[in-house]
């Protein structure tokens, strides 16, 4: 019962915030962070984010921390109908757009991440979960949550 209560809480906060960010699911126990996914400058407020081959998709999550990061990194997995690819896991230092790293327990982080979605992409319906690990403490997720994307050819 206290489990679906964190849960029922959790899909409250992140309705509460503003109509600037994007409505994403939370994974278990993972830190939920406000998000906000831009398809070429506009933003998907809730999923399925529709992108076009040749878009640019972009992720902007911010969090506080709950712990000191000094080595993090993101992983990016996208679950289709036929299978499940992992995009390689990329120093998450590097994207952290308004502060360094290492972050000090409690201070506010922005990661952002973007890529334009090759013409190769076929079309398809996918769950994409996002998820940055303390490399520091065993690959502990500091935040995680999911987002339904569709990939449609332009």
């Amino acid at each position: 019962m206290k489990v679906l209560a964190s849960l029922a809480l959790l899909t409250l906060v992140n309705y509460a915030y503003s109509a600037d960010t994007t409505a994403v699911k939370a994974c278990h126990d993972a830190l939920l962070p406000e998000v906000k996914v831009t398809i070429d400058n506009t933003v998907c407020a809730e999923g399925p984010c529709v992108v076009g081959t040749g878009s640019e998709l972009s992720v902007l999550v911010s969090f506080d921390t709950p712990v000191k990061l000094e080595h993090i990194k993101a992983k990016f997995v996208a679950s289709g109908p036929d299978a499940d690819v992992e995009i390689p896991l990329i120093d998450a230092c590097k994207g952290i757009v308004n502060t360094e790293c290492p972050v000090a327990a409690n201070e506010h982080v922005d990661y952002e991440y973007s890529q334009v979605i090759a013409n190769e992409y076929p079309e398809v319906d996918a769950t994409v979960t996002v998820s940055l690990l303390d490399e520091d403490n065993d690959d502990a997720e500091v935040i995680c949550f999911s987002l339904d994307v569709t990939i449609k050819n332009s």
